[in-house]
């Protein structure tokens, strides 16, 4: 974990990062904000693809790094977005514009989609179930798509990219957060309590209860994000890419995991009528 947190003083986050395997962060690192949009790249000789492309308003910045990877735009063939949200979809209309690819996918589930045209989006709608819940690049590299119904929409899922081992979580493993920064890993003495004296000790803000706090407010329960951690945790992933928030690495999402699974105020699980 230590070395997860060492890349951040090598890159520069107003640029595209390659992650590997053809993977690349192409955010927009917003240093206003506690809440980082990250979308991400996957070009695969001549095909891509990009997931939760962001907002209208940080387009030319996601576009530009696209572009800085080498990348010609009418090479992207699907747009992915694990539900409907603006900070999502909002540039839908714009990459549109920029790729001018007739045989553009707008992937997403069903019920996103009822929403999701609202954007005036043109492209061609493909569903989950359309694809058998994977997406496959000509080379036969494949993407699986896993349902996490409620996590925080209906028709919500994440993506694992068989070739990465990344898992890209959407919302799941998010965090709002003043102090930011691309990867991220607990410490290796965390105690995971939320009190975590390994910070004290070091000085330095724990930001393990940042991240519990964003799944209280934004996911709708407990019973949701159990279900939806039950599966994530089964699959063979080296490092999730959340789209808010920081990557981190499988030791530091184990751990957020386990204090994830023993929340029990997520959502409507806290709500008092006499609030």
């Amino acid at each position: 974990m230590l070395e997860f947190n060492r890349k951040n003083k090598t890159i520069d986050c107003d640029r595209a990062v390659d992650l590997g395997n053809g993977v690349w962060w192409v955010g927009f690192q917003d240093r206003e904000s506690g809440l980082r949009c990250n979308p991400y790249l996957i070009i695969d000789g001549d095909e891509a693809i990009l997931i939760d492309g962001g907002s209208r308003p940080d387009f030319p910045v996601v576009m530009m790094k696209i572009l800085e990877t080498g990348l010609d735009p009418r090479k992207i063939s699907a747009l992915i977005y694990d539900h409907y949200d603006p900070d999502l979809c909002g540039s839908i209309p714009n990459f549109e514009d920029m790729i001018d690819n007739p045989d553009l996918q707008l992937i997403a589930s069903g019920f996103s989609h009822t929403f999701i045209r609202h954007y005036g989006c043109r492209s061609k709608f493909v569903k989950l179930t359309d694809l058998d819940y994977r997406y496959k690049f000509k080379s036969g590299r494949q993407l699986q798509f896993i349902t996490t119904p409620y996590c925080h929409s209906r028709g919500s899922f994440v993506v694992f990219d068989e070739a990465s081992k990344i898992l890209f979580s959407g919302d799941l493993f998010g965090t709002y957060e003043n102090s930011w920064q691309l990867f991220f890993g607990f410490s290796e003495d965390c105690t995971g309590n939320g009190s975590c004296q390994a910070c004290i000790k070091k000085g330095v803000e724990c930001r393990l209860p940042g991240y519990l706090d964003f799944h209280r407010k934004i996911m709708p329960s407990s019973k949701a994000v159990r279900y939806a951690l039950a599966k994530v945790k089964k699959l063979p992933y080296t490092m999730i890419a959340s789209q808010h928030g920081s990557i981190i690495d499988r030791p530091s999402a184990e751990l957020l995991t386990q204090e994830l699974e023993r929340l029990e105020d997520i959502g409507i699980d806290q709500f008092s009528p006499e609030e």
